[in-house]
């Protein structure tokens, strides 16, 4: 199942991006969020250079309970695109954050692809579960829209 949301934010590309990938911003801007941070020992440093293979870990709330994810970053294009793969939690997921020129805006968006269990019960989940993630991307999106868009003193 892959769900993809954007929206427009009215602040540079470059702005949007630089706040996306921090980590430690997600749980600024994503409702499901508690805790998210590096693994490496470069952590502390913002300015440590993003590679495939960079470990995250993710401590997120979940219906009726928390939940943590470790992710690697599986791309990442300056300024445009971070993606990550779960390699441990409760959930196979693939996520990506990218931005775009819209004018003088970004166009952020938001990728969302859930490896859920097969057979019937997979295929009757799907759009219930897409349902769910599709409302907490519009939800989150919005969340940052109005966060960057804040008037800077």
């Amino acid at each position: 199942m892959r769900v993809e949301e954007s929206v427009i934010i009215h602040r540079p590309v470059e702005d949007v991006f630089g706040f996306l990938k921090v980590r430690s911003n997600d749980a600024a801007w994503m409702t499901t969020v508690l805790e998210s941070h590096w693994l490496d020992s470069a952590a502390a440093d913002p300015d440590t250079p993003i590679e495939l293979g960079r470990r995250g870990r993710m401590i997120m709330k979940l219906p009726g309970r928390r939940a943590e994810f470790i992710d690697e970053v599986t791309e990442y294009e300056p300024g445009r695109r971070i993606a990550h793969r779960t390699i441990s939690g409760p959930i196979p997921l693939e996520t990506a954050c990218m931005c775009e020129p819209a004018g003088d805006s970004c166009r952020a968006t938001v990728v969302g692809v859930a490896k859920l269990p097969g057979g019937v019960v997979g295929r009757l989940a799907d759009p219930l579960v897409a349902g769910v993630i599709r409302r907490g991307f519009r939800a989150d999106l919005a969340r940052l829209k109005k966060l960057l868009e804040l008037p800077r003193s």
